[in-house]
Parts: structure tokens; sequence; C-alpha cells
């Protein structure tokens, strides 16, 4: 993975769900903990999902990465007979150096 720096926009975050069946009406989120605690949702649209490989591309915009620290990702899955959360998955995000 490349290295991630405060404030950077148009970065492609990855998550494979390893779930090949995700179906179209499912409504996706990525739950984001942020370094200082607060936890944020970043909506996934239907372009983002690959549904034959469950592979999960979202691109940040501005304000996603604007704390340094470790972020936590989870997918939580909206679905017509249940909500499903995945894994936590975990993410560094480094200050840029400065003159």
């Amino acid at each position: 993975m490349s290295l991630l720096y405060q404030d950077d926009v148009g970065v492609d975050i990855i998550i494979h769900t390893n779930n090949a069946s995700i179906p179209g009406t499912a409504t996706l989120n990525l739950l984001t903990e942020k370094p200082s605690g607060t936890t944020v949702s970043w909506s996934v649209s239907a372009p983002m999902v690959d549904y034959e490989s469950g592979v999960i591309t979202y691109t940040t915009v501005a304000g996603d990465l604007n704390e340094v620290g470790i972020y936590r990702l989870q997918v939580h899955g909206i679905f017509t007979d249940a909500d499903e959360y995945s894994n936590i998955d975990t993410f560094t995000v480094r200050k840029r150096l400065s003159l």
C-alpha cells in the first residue's frame, strides 16, 4: 500500500469483501473511525462496487483524511433481511513535512 498523507484527495481505498454475491439492492457504507475517535460514514454508490468480485473502491474526497494517525474502517451493509458488518481494518495517515 502507498503511504497516505493528511488531506490527500483522490486516493483509492480498496476493500476486498470476499463476498461475490452482494445484491445490487444493498446499501453500503464505510464506517470510518478517525484518530480523534469521531466516527463518520462514507457512502458507497453502485459504481464503486464490483458485484462479481465483491471489491469496493472508495475514492477519498476533501475532509476524509483530515486527521493524522490510525483510521479504523468497517463495511456496513444494509440488506432487505438484515444489517451486516465486516471485520475492522486499519490504515495510517501521516503528516507531511513542511518548511
